[in-house]
């Protein structure tokens, strides 16, 4: 599951975020079903890459059963067509319809696990990917299905379309490879320079902690959203109040993520409060660092943003591995803080510049 995101990553965030960036009105026909088509060779690629990847860790540690395989594929696939299919709905104005699929996706894993594990026909481990898989396959074919009924394109302009996203698409590449590697860079180091414990634990709170990136990522799509229909733009301001109702808010979470953790798992399973303390104010940074590159980019410095996305990855590899090997699991985030600190920071003095210029 891990590598397949991580290859998803890698093959089509630049061709999503290409797609996205651009107003809804400047998106032609051919552009939008050009780019399912490069989305749909992505995820066959995903899925290979990720078999090939499985067949040399079932060489090297353990011999895996070819259904894994097949599993493997399957869901690799899905996972990635899905999650552009996603990124094209939104590009299209459609963020009710792309709203009520993520809703749905949820809906359908929990419902498809909890009937699975009720009649005990499968293992845990087939019985979650085949939920995942199902609920996919409806959603993929659904937003498939949107888009071919609604978005009549010729033939002859198809080739067109393809050659105009894959243009696009350089520009924002680097940018969006860096934030995908970047927010899992964490856990490798952590495997790597720890013992395995740690990263259980770590793996552990970060995903539960993760949840509290809805918002922020809920306020960029918005943001794109509004950007495509060319609606004003809406700064967040920080107020005293603001910020102390995102304090509040972030307290409560850790204190839930850590009581969670307790019942569920054990107290084997706990880290020190303020590893979760600093995963949360981590969580808010990257959220507000994002947010504010998307606004740059959408106002045309893409070359600015791309290295400041080099400054973000040698920036948070650097200081991750001094700061977990001198002071252990709890560097990591420490690390991942000053780093979209100092993002940010270069963000929004490109941001202030425009507004100075404007």
């Amino acid at each position: 599951m891990v590598s397949a995101l991580i290859l998803t990553i890698l093959l089509t965030s630049g061709l999503s975020l290409a797609l996205r960036n651009k107003p809804r009105s400047a998106i032609k026909d051919e552009e939008f079903i050009g780019y399912i088509v490069l989305i749909l060779g992505a995820s066959i690629l995903v899925g290979l890459i990720n078999c090939i990847l499985l067949s040399v860790y079932s060489n090297l540690k353990a011999e895996i059963p070819l259904p894994i395989f097949m599993v493997c594929f399957v869901y690799s696939f899905l996972a990635c067509f899905t999650l552009g299919l996603q990124d094209a709905l939104l590009a299209a104005g459609n963020l009710k319809i792309a709203t009520i699929f993520d809703l749905l996706t949820i809906l359908t894993q929990i419902l498809t696990l909890l009937f699975l594990i009720n009649i005990s026909q499968t293992s845990l481990m087939v019985s979650v990917f085949i939920s995942f898989i199902f609920s996919y396959s409806l959603i993929s074919f659904g937003s498939l299905t949107i888009f071919l009924l609604n978005t009549p394109v010729e033939k002859s302009r198809l080739t067109h379309g393809l050659k105009s996203i894959l243009t696009e698409s350089k520009a924002h590449q680097f940018f969006a490879i860096a934030n995908g590697l970047v927010d899992r860079i964490d856990r490798f180091i952590i495997g790597l320079i720890l013992p395995i414990a740690y990263l259980a634990k770590y793996a552990l709170l970060s995903s539960i902690i993760s949840f509290a990136r809805f918002l922020p990522d809920s306020a960029i799509k918005l943001y794109l959203f509004k950007h495509h229909r060319r609606e004003e733009r809406i700064r967040m301001d920080y107020t005293i109040r603001t910020v102390g109702f995102i304090a509040i808010c972030g307290v409560l979470f850790v204190v839930f993520s850590q009581g969670f953790i307790l019942i569920a798992f054990g107290s084997d399973w706990l880290l020190p409060t303020t590893v979760g303390a600093l995963l949360v104010v981590q969580e808010i940074l990257r959220g507000n660092y994002q947010l504010s590159a998307m606004r740059l980019i959408a106002a045309g410095k893409t070359l600015e943003m791309s290295r400041i996305s080099g400054v973000l990855i040698f920036t948070s590899i650097s200081l991750i591995v001094l700061a977990v090997h001198s002071m252990g699991v709890w560097g990591a985030p420490l690390a991942m803080v000053v780093t979209y600190l100092i993002t940010t920071i270069l963000v929004e003095k490109k941001l202030k510049e425009i507004t100075n210029d404007n």
